[in-house]
C-alpha cells in the first residue's frame, strides 16, 4: 500500500473516532427490499448473471502442488476439475466426458489420466482426448476435436480462480482497483494452513452482510472482537467493481499478529505497519472478505446452495514451515480456533433473520453510514445483473458511486 494511502487511512480512522455527527452531505439509504434474499426470480437471476459470470475464489496454488494433482469445483450445478499440468501450468475443465457426459473424478486426488470410469475414455492433463477403448467403431472420430471443455482458470498471487464465463475480462483487470494496497502481503509466498466450513440455513447475502460492517461488534462479539478492535473509529472504503475497505485501531499486537497470538515466528515481513496497527479487511466482488494480517490471515467465501441455504468457507494462509498446519501446530490451531469462535458468533442470528424475511413481517433492511459496504455491493449485483432486468420494486437506488476511491 502507496504510503499516502496508509495515512490517508488512518486519518480516517481518528475522524470517525472523534465524529460525533451525521457525516454532512452523505446520502440516507432508502430501503433495501428484504424480497432480495428470499426471490426465486432474483436469486435466478444473480446464478445467471454473477456466479457464473464473475471470477471465483477456489483454492490455492499450493493445494495442487504436482503435476496431476486435482482438486473439483461443484457448485451452480456445474463440476470443474482443476488441476496441474505436466508443464506445471494449473487449468480448469468441466467435469464431462466428451463421449456421453459420465463424470471423471470425484473429489480431490492425483493421477496421470483423467479417465471416464464408464467406457475408458482418457485425456491428458491438459485435456487433450488421448484414448479411446475400440476406437475403430467409431469410425469418423477426430480425437482432436473432442478435449474436454475448458473453464477459465488464472492465477493471482498464489490464488486459484475460474471463471464459467469464457469471454469474461481478465482477472486482474476484474481485482485492479484493490491490488496496489495488497501489494506488500507477500501472498505468493505463503502457504495453506487449514480451512473452516459452516452450513446455515439462510440466504448467501444475509451471511455475507454480517462480515461487511463493525456496528454489531460491541453487542455479539463482546468478550473476542469487542476486547481486540476498537469499532468506534471504522474507517471505509469503496473501490469501483463492488469491491471494499474496513480498517479499525487494534487495541494491541499493534506490531503485528492477530487475535492475540504470537506471531513472531509467523510474521510476513513485508507487512507494513498500516497492517499491524489496525485491522484491515479487504472485500472482493462478488461473495468475499478476507482481515488481512502481518500474522497470516483468512480469505472467507460465501456461497449460496439455493436462495435458503449457504456455505461459508475460510481458507486459512500465513508464513512459516509449509508443513505446519492447523491440525499440527500449536500457533495455526490456535488461529482456528480463534477464527472458529468469532465467527460462530456471526453466524448465530441469520436463520432467525432468513425465517423474519421469509415470514413477510420484514419489509427491507434501513442501512446505516456505517453499513455503507452492504449498500455498495447491492448496487453492483443492479449493475451486473443489469437494472432492467430486476423489477422495480426489487432494485436499489445508485447513490455510492461518487464516494468510490478508484
Amino acid at each position: 500500500m502507496h504510503p499516502d494511502k496508509a495515512s490517508d487511512i488512518e486519518a480516517k480512522i481518528d475522524w470517525e473516532m472523534k465524529r460525533d455527527h451525521f457525516p454532512e452531505g452523505f446520502p440516507a439509504f432508502p430501503e433495501i427490499p428484504g424480497a432480495r434474499y428470499t426471490s426465486e426470480m432474483f436469486y435466478d437471476l444473480e446464478v445467471t448473471h454473477i456466479w457464473q459470470r464473475s471470477w471465483l475464489c477456489v483454492g490455492r496454488e499450493d493445494e495442487i502442488p504436482e503435476p496431476g494433482c486435482h482438486q473439483l469445483f461443484e457448485r451452480f450445478k456445474r463440476s470443474v476439475i482443476i488441476v496441474r499440468g505436466k508443464d506445471q501450468q494449473i487449468r480448469a475443465f468441466h467435469n464431462t466426458c466428451r463421449h456421453r457426459g459420465a463424470p471423471l473424478v470425484q473429489g480431490a486426488g492425483k493421477r496421470s489420466v483423467l479417465t471416464c470410469r464408464y467406457h475408458s475414455w482418457g485425456y491428458d492433463l491438459e485435456g487433450q482426448l488421448i484414448s479411446v477403448s475400440e476406437e475403430q467403431d467409431f469410425g469418423d472420430l477426430d480425437k482432436c476435436s473432442r478435449g474436454l471443455l475448458p473453464v477459465r482458470c488464472e492465477l493471482w498471487e498464489g490464488w486459484i480462480f475460474i471463471n464459467l464465463d469464457m469471454d469474461a475480462k481478465p482477472l486482474l483487470d476484474e481485482l485492479a482497483p484493490v491490488l496496489p494496497d495488497l501489494e506488500s502481503m507477500s501472498m505468493r509466498s505463503l502457504s495453506t494452513k487449514g480451512r473452516l466450513k459452516y452450513r446455515i440455513n439462510c440466504n448467501w447475502k444475509a451471511a455475507h452482510d454480517a462480515f461487511l460492517e463493525a456496528y454489531h461488534v460491541k453487542s455479539i462479539h463482546p468478550k473476542t472482537v469487542a476486547t481486540l478492535l476498537d469499532c468506534k473509529g471504522t474507517a471505509i472504503g469503496l473501490y469501483r467493481g463492488g469491491h471494499s475497505r474496513m480498517a479499525m485501531y487494534k487495541l494491541f499486537n499493534r506490531e503485528g499478529g492477530t487475535w492475540g497470538t504470537e506471531a513472531d515466528k509467523y510474521d510476513i515481513a513485508t507487512v507494513p505497519d498500516i497492517f499491524r496497527r489496525n485491522n484491515v479487511a479487504f472485500g472482493f466482488y462478488p461473495n468475499m472478505v478476507s482481515p488481512v494480517d502481518s500474522g497470516g490471515f483468512p480469505f472467507i467465501s460465501f456461497w449460496p446452495d439455493g436462495k435458503d441455504h449457504c456455505e461459508i468457507e475460510l481458507l486459512i494462509v500465513g508464513a512459516g514451515d509449509a508443513s505446519e498446519t492447523c491440525d499440527n501446530a500449536e500457533y495455526w490451531k490456535t488461529f482456528a480456533q480463534n477464527y472458529d469462535a468469532i465467527t460462530l458468533e456471526d453466524l448465530q442470528f441469520l436463520e432467525g433473520i432468513q425465517a423474519s424475511l421469509d415470514s413477510g413481517a420484514f419489509t427491507g433492511m434501513k442501512l446505516s453510514y456505517q453499513e455503507r459496504r452492504i449498500y455498495w455491493l447491492h448496487e453492483e449485483y443492479d449493475r451486473r445483473i443489469g437494472v432492467d432486468r430486476i423489477p422495480p420494486e426489487l432494485r436499489v437506488e445508485p447513490l455510492l458511486e461518487p464516494y468510490a476511491e478508484y
